[in-house]
């Protein structure tokens, strides 16, 4: 199993290497990008401040990066990110400097050989952590040939596979492979009593914290590793008797933990730092359905194999009854934090990624559920059909996710089947987005109004494209938009109106409203609502965009009513002007009328 295993994942490995072509360069990427910086950080920039990786980050992204994962503390540039992640790449890291300097290429951290580097990691923590999995399922008495068609349903049928080979560089897959190797060790210590294993077990754990500090919640499933309460009540009786004992397993964890708070004091002086700044949990308005079943990011929805969980549970419960209610209390605390982060669908993703860290526990129960179900001979064609929808189905949505087809945020039950196992190019980047989601509500920030009704001149509104009109939804002007004039009415602020924060937490938000109307089948559909500032050289130093039409839908000669929300950095000294307006770069007919942008800021950080 340990060679079919291991094979299967380098050879996949290569395989997406070579389909990615150039677009390998970008593997280290969006929140990966943080997690990797504090490589480049302290072994190319020598230093613990990440403003240089900052810096290079903005010269190499896109005119809308904001280096969301970077803050301000103490004069330092601080990494909300923990160190984990980049500690397991490490030696994949000093791997690719090795053979940079041989073959006389760049260090700079970022060359395509760091990138093949980050996602040769990511393979190696795959399978590594495959493998603990398997090792946890054989404590659960579930068969070999089981084992392995769990295992292979984990790689190929959820997102897992997303999280691995397209975008290695996030935490997910080494959250993955830390968790695995903590339940496992944490098992065996239940079944055996043996220190050294609860030692493993306490190293382990400060790993999983040190990648990702919110998994340390894994520590309430340790009843679900004990076969009955008396075992569960044996070991702990046995455990606290020791003082020296737990005095020992706490050097363990801070063996692999303490790196974190070291690193803080390096940086800034303080052992514990909340880097999430400006995040946080709703705990009084968890959006559990919405996790679990929405077409937004519902983690039964796109990763749908795991809905074979609740046969493993049945099965559980008939085994034992104390791991059943200690699986389920720890599941619905997990589902209930998880959903109640500020922004819980967590970003842009693909599926529910939060949940991947755990994979290698809900295996058990898959493992449970297909030994059941392999057991009948209905059962077995049931889950032989099942399989073969949802791991075919997980493929075609990851390439799908990875080519701009499924929105990475912004998902809808209208989005999701209009372009449910479409892969054409013209696909691609189709469907629109929502506003961009803020942890403080909007009602917190002051705010700067404007409005455009199309009728009566404005100091700092244009008038592109502005007609008298019989069929204007109110009063009686519109602005139209055609290969003529692809720009609208233009909200132009500069000079005064640029309200400044040279410490950069004024500006927070920009929100745009309109309604349009489009004279041709799907006129708007590659429209976009901009936001563009310039310095006083009137170089753009900032863009945004949002697409003003959410999916095609050939209705035509109807109102609309359109929302849009752009996080924006905070505007400074160097900000000469900032421009709100829709761009039509395809000169299709379509009309706008009552635009209305507010802008939101604070003086306070």
């Amino acid at each position: 199993m340990r060679t079919l295993l291991v094979s299967g994942i380098l050879l996949v490995f290569m395989l997406v290497q070579l389909w990615q072509g150039g677009d390998a360069k970008k593997t280290i990427d969006g929140d990966g990008s943080g997690y990797y910086a504090y490589l480049t950080a302290i072994l190319h920039y020598k230093t613990t401040d990440f403003k240089a990786v900052f810096d290079y980050e903005k010269s190499q992204r896109g005119l809308d990066y904001m280096g969301h994962y970077f803050h301000e503390y103490k004069g330092k540039t601080v990494n909300k990110y923990y160190l984990g992640t980049a500690l397991l790449i490490l030696p994949f890291y000093l791997l690719a400097m090795l053979y940079s300097r041989m073959a006389f290429l760049p260090l700079d951290g970022y060359h395509i050989i760091f990138q093949y580097a980050v996602g040769l990691a990511a393979a190696f923590y795959l399978a590594l952590g495959l493998l603990l999995t398997n090792s946890l399922l054989s404590t659960y008495n579930i068969k070999k040939p089981v084992r392995l068609l769990v295992l292979l349903s984990l790689m190929l049928g959820t997102n897992l596979f997303y999280y691995a080979f397209l975008h290695p560089a996030h935490s997910h897959v080494y959250s993955f492979a830390a968790i695995a190797g903590f339940a496992y060790f944490a098992r065996i210590y239940m079944l055996k009593g043996h220190s050294k294993h609860l030692f493993v077990s306490a190293f382990l754990f400060g790993i999983v914290g040190l990648i990702r500090p919110s998994n340390m919640i894994l520590l309430l499933l340790i009843p679900f590793f004990a076969s009955d309460f008396l075992q569960f009540k044996l070991r702990l009786t046995t455990l606290f008797a020791k003082p020296v004992t737990l005095l020992w397993l706490a050097l363990a964890f801070l063996l692999s933990f303490g790196w974190q708070p070291l690193f803080n004091f390096i940086q800034t002086g303080d052992l514990i730092l909340y880097t999430y700044k400006n995040e946080g949990f709703h705990f009084l308005n968890p959006a559990t359905y919405s996790f679990l079943f929405s077409y937004q990011k519902g983690f039964f929805v796109y990763t749908p194999l795991m809905l074979l969980v609740f046969s493993g549970l049945m099965v559980l419960y008939r085994q034992s009854k104390f791991q059943f209610y200690g699986f389920v209390g720890f599941f619905v605390l997990l589902v209930y934090m998880l959903s109640s982060w500020w922004n819980w669908f967590f970003g842009d993703s693909f599926g529910m990624r939060s949940m991947i860290d755990y994979y290698a526990i809900l295996a058990v129960l898959l493992g449970l559920g297909f030994s059941s179900l392999l057991s009948l001979k209905a059962g077995r064609v049931f889950l032989s059909l099942f399989l073969m929808l949802v791991v075919p189905l997980n493929l075609v949505q990851a390439y799908q996710y990875e080519r701009g087809i499924i929105h990475p945020d912004a998902m809808t039950k209208e989005k999701y089947w209009y372009v449910f196992l479409k892969t054409a190019k013209s696909y691609e980047h189709i469907l629109g987005g929502q506003p961009e989601p803020i942890f403080k509500s909007l009602d917190a920030y002051d705010r700067l109004d404007f409005f455009m009704d199309m009728e009566t001149a404005s100091a700092v509104w244009t008038s592109n494209g502005i007609k008298l009109s019989g069929e204007s939804f109110s009063g009686m002007h519109l602005a139209e938009l055609n290969e003529s004039n692809p720009f609208s009415p233009t909200l132009v602020l500069s000079g005064n109106q640029i309200i400044t924060n040279e410490g950069g937490a004024g500006l927070s938000y920009v929100s745009a409203n309109l309604i349009y109307r489009e004279l041709e089948p799907n006129a708007a559909s590659r429209a976009l609502v901009v936001y563009a500032a310039t310095n006083r050289n009137n170089q753009l130093v900032f863009y945004k965009v949002q697409k003003l039409k959410q999916l095609p839908d050939n209705i035509t000669n109807r109102w609309r009513y359109g929302s849009y929300g752009f996080k924006i950095p905070a505007w400074n000294s160097e900000v000469a002007q900032v421009k709100v307006y829709v761009w039509n770069p395809e000169g299709s007919l379509f009309q706008l009328d009552d635009m209305a942008v507010s802008i939101f800021y604070s003086a306070d950080d």
